[in-house]
């Protein structure tokens, strides 16, 4: 799975990549992405452009459309795992 994360930086970054995802910089990849992971208190949606939001291979191999995202604010890395592979914001239980 791609994901583009607001700061290469940042402590996220490398913790995604140590768990298996190909993570790449928000503002200066141009290829399709599966993900979004940012932090702050508003995101700039413009980074998400035509470029990196066609169909790709997504979770599980399936196809999906979009860039699913998710606020780093708040959460530690598994909670951030668990919603990338599930693409998921929260257990229904």
């Amino acid at each position: 799975m791609i994901v583009a994360v607001q700061s290469m930086r940042s402590g996220i970054a490398d913790q995604l990549k140590q768990r298996g995802y190909t993570v790449v910089d928000l503002y200066t990849y141009s290829k399709p992405i599966d993900a979004v992971v940012y932090e702050g208190n508003k995101f700039d949606f413009s980074a998400i452009t035509e470029e990196n939001t066609s169909a790709t291979m997504g979770v599980n191999n399936s196809s999906s459309y979009g860039v699913f995202i998710v606020c780093s604010n708040g959460k530690s890395i598994d909670e951030i795992d668990y919603m990338l592979r599930t693409r998921c914001y929260s257990s229904f239980i």
